[in-house]
C-alpha cells in the first residue's frame, strides 16, 4: 500500500533572501573618538580629542557648557560621536529641558531626572526610528556634570539613562587605552584626586589616545568645573608637566631597564649608579619644567 503524500510544511520563510519581512539588521555601533570626565575633590574636570568626523580631517571643541540665568546651575557635555549633528541636538535638548527649573529649590536629582527625561525623548524621536538599524548607524554617548549651589556630579549616558560616576569614566574608541593609562596611575598613587592629579593623567590619558588610536584625532581640549562654580579653560597645573617632558621621562627609564637587562649582575654597584644616572638624564630634558 502506497501512503498518500504528506501535507506540505508552513512555508518556510528565509528572512535573509526576501528582504520584505527581513528583521532590522542591528549591528553594534562602533565607538569613536575619546573624552574622559573626573569628578575630583573640587568639583569636575572634562578632557577630549577634536576630532569630530571619521575619514575627513575636520576639528572642533567636544565640550559645551551651560549656565543658568540665575547662576545657581551649570551643565557641562563631554560627547563621543563620528559628527556633532546628532550630540548637539541632544545636548540642546537636555539644556531646554533643565534651563526652566527653579534652580534656588531644586536638587542636583531632579536636574538629573530632567536631564535623563530629555535624553529619553530624544532617543524615541531622533534615534529609534531612524534607518540606524544598518551600517553606519548615528552612535552618540555623553558624559555630563551637573553643578548646582555648589555640589557637583558626573554622569554617564547609556542611551536613555544617565549613570552616576563615582570618581572617572572614559568613553570613545580611546576609552579602553584611557582606562589603563588612569588606573596604572592611579595605582602608583592610590588615594590621590586633586586637581592636579586629574589634569595630569587626563589629558596625558586623551593624548596618547589621539597618538595610537586613528579614531581620535586633533589635541586635547579641558574644561574645569570647580565646586565654587568658576569655570577654567586654563589652569597653572595644566601643562605641568608636560606630554614632550612625560614622554621624554619614559623614553630615558626605557633606556635605564635596557641597560640594566644587559648587565651581568643585577644587583651591584653598576646598576645602582645606572639608576642614580637617570635623575641627571631626566633634568636634563628640560629644566624649565622642573619648578619647585
Amino acid at each position: 500500500m502506497i501512503l498518500p503524500k504528506p501535507l506540505a510544511l508552513p512555508l518556510q520563510i528565509n528572512h535573509w533572501k526576501n528582504p520584505s519581512v527581513r528583521k532590522a539588521y542591528r549591528p553594534q555601533r562602533k565607538p569613536v573618538t575619546i573624552a574622559i570626565g573626573f569628578a575630583y575633590d573640587g568639583g569636575l574636570l572634562f578632557c577630549s580629542d577634536t576630532k569630530v568626523t571619521g575619514d575627513i580631517h575636520e576639528f572642533q571643541s567636544k565640550l559645551r557648557h551651560f549656565r543658568s540665568t540665575d547662576g545657581n546651575c551649570a551643565i557641562t557635555f563631554a560627547s563621543s560621536a563620528v559628527d556633532l549633528t546628532f550630540p548637539l541636538s541632544a545636548i540642546s535638548k537636555c539644556w531646554e529641558a533643565v534651563r526652566g527649573m527653579d534652580f534656588a529649590v531644586r536638587s542636583i536629582e531632579e536636574v538629573h531626572h530632567a536631564a535623563e527625561f530629555s535624553l529619553a525623548e530624544f532617543y524615541s524621536t531622533h534615534i529609534y526610528p531612524h534607518p540606524d538599524r544598518v551600517p553606519d548607524s548615528p552612535y552618540l554617548q555623553l558624559l555630563i556634570g551637573i553643578w548646582l549651589r555648589g555640589e557637583s556630579n558626573l554622569y554617564l549616558s547609556n542611551e536613555t539613562v544617565l549613570n552616576p560616576v563615582d570618581q572617572y569614566e572614559c568613553i570613545g574608541a580611546g576609552a579602553y587605552l584611557a582606562k589603563y593609562i588612569i588606573g596604572q596611575y592611579l595605582a602608583a598613587t592610590p588615594g590621590v584626586n586633586s586637581l592636579q592629579d586629574v589634569a595630569l593623567i587626563a589629558e596625558h590619558a586623551v593624548q596618547s589616545a589621539i597618538e595610537y588610536d586613528g579614531r581620535c584625532g586633533g589635541c586635547p581640549e579641558m574644561l574645569i568645573v570647580r565646586d565654587s562654580g568658576e569655570i577654567d579653560i586654563s589652569d597653572p597645573c595644566i601643562g605641568y608637566p608636560s606630554e614632550k617632558l612625560i614622554q621624554g621621562i619614559f623614553k630615558e627609564t626605557w633606556r635605564m631597564l635596557h641597560d640594566i637587562a644587559h648587565m651581568k649582575n643585577s644587583f651591584g654597584k653598576e646598576v645602582e649608579n645606572r639608576i642614580d644616572a637617570l635623575s641627571k638624564e631626566i633634568r636634563k630634558l628640560d629644566l624649565s619644567k622642573w619648578q619647585f
